[in-house]
């Protein structure tokens, strides 16, 4: 162990002599290094930042020479939704979707609004301008909608009134009257608007004569009701949502109203097609199975339009203690057709 310690010395000695004897010129080469580093570091930041501001200014100098508004179709059904892309074209050539940020502008919104960019939701018949800007560019497209026929499964019988002796004029046309003030209340409850025109009232006593006819051009959005009376005069009648008529029949020679017998009726909703039934109720002693018939007052559905049975007036969820029809469009428990049920 000795022997192989002393061979070592001469070797670590040598070693020791030439880091001593090389003093001078280790300085020299930190001072050379220290000037590289500084020399290389400060052209790699100027060029490094020259470049990058080349480049970004590259990228967004070019400018927007023309913007565009294209949809999947112009002319839709009130059951369907446009799909539509605003896009800008750049002097480069390229091209920019700008439909989250271009400004929408619906020329008339009783036929269509727009509640999420890039959708067109039909609200009423009738042809409206859609204009998108962006920055000092325009672009636009004209749209037209058509209502369809209501069809199974759009309304529903809310409320009926069988004993027009109830107290409080339901047609509040002055006047009690046990066939006039008797009335069905029919509300959309579908997400879309829909043409009543030629749709019936149909009940067991009279299955070949409508007990009311609805008119050309009845068209019932979502989240609204029409309230059918008997006869009378329901002019002076008005609630949010809602729209207030008369029955429109051919009785023969006699006036038989709704014709809504208070023990017990199967009333149906047709569509136009004659065949169709759009909704229906039967009650008392026309269905074993259906709600009880009441009196002196009306049956409704529990809660209102979204229950899926039938109670008292007086003990409806949401329900008023007047026996008026339509109150239960309120904003709030049932929205109005400001706010809409989306299609997907």
């Amino acid at each position: 162990m000795t022997q192989r310690f002393l061979l070592l010395l001469p070797l670590v000695f040598a070693v020791a002599c030439d880091g001593k004897d090389g003093g001078d010129d280790g300085g020299e080469e930190a001072d050379t290094d220290t000037d590289t580093d500084t020399d290389t570091d400060a052209d790699t930041d100027a060029d490094t930042d020259a470049d990058t501001d080349a480049d970004t200014d590259a990228d967004t100098d070019a400018d927007i020479t023309a913007l565009t508004l294209t949809a999947d179709m112009t002319d839709l059904t009130s059951r369907q939704r446009a799909t539509f892309s605003v896009t800008a074209e750049l002097s480069d050539g390229s091209l920019m979707d700008v439909t989250n940020d271009a400004g929408l502008l619906v020329a008339d919104e009783e036929v269509a609004r727009i509640y999420i960019a890039g959708l067109l939701q039909p609200i009423d018949a009738g042809e409206t301008l859609l204009t998108a800007t962006y920055e000092e560019f325009s672009a636009d497209e004209t749209f037209t909608v058509t209502v369809e026929p209501a069809t199974a499964g759009d309304l529903v019988i809310n409320e009926a009134l069988a004993d027009g002796t109830v107290e409080g004029d339901p047609n509040g046309d002055g006047s009690l009257d046990s066939t006039e003030d008797e009335f069905l209340e029919l509300a959309n409850y579908s997400d879309v608007t829909v043409d009543l025109t030629g749709v019936t009232i149909i009940e067991d006593d009279f299955p070949f004569v409508a007990r009311h006819t609805f008119t050309e051009g009845t068209h019932l959005r979502a989240g609204q009701a029409i309230v059918v009376y008997g006869g009378g005069d329901a002019s002076l009648m008005s609630a949010d949502h809602v729209t207030f008529v008369v029955v429109d029949n051919e009785d023969p020679g006699l006036l038989y109203g709704l014709s809504l017998n208070n023990n017990g009726e199967h009333v149906q909703l047709i569509a136009a097609d004659g065949t169709t039934v759009v909704t229906e109720l039967a009650y008392g002693d026309a269905d074993d199975t259906g709600p009880e018939a009441v009196l002196d007052a009306s049956l409704v559905l529990d809660p209102d339009v979204w229950g899926s049975s039938y109670t008292h007036h007086t003990y409806a969820t949401d329900s008023d203690s007047d026996f008026s029809p339509g109150t239960f469009i309120d904003g709030s428990a049932f929205p109005g057709p400001d706010v809409r049920y989306l299609r997907d």
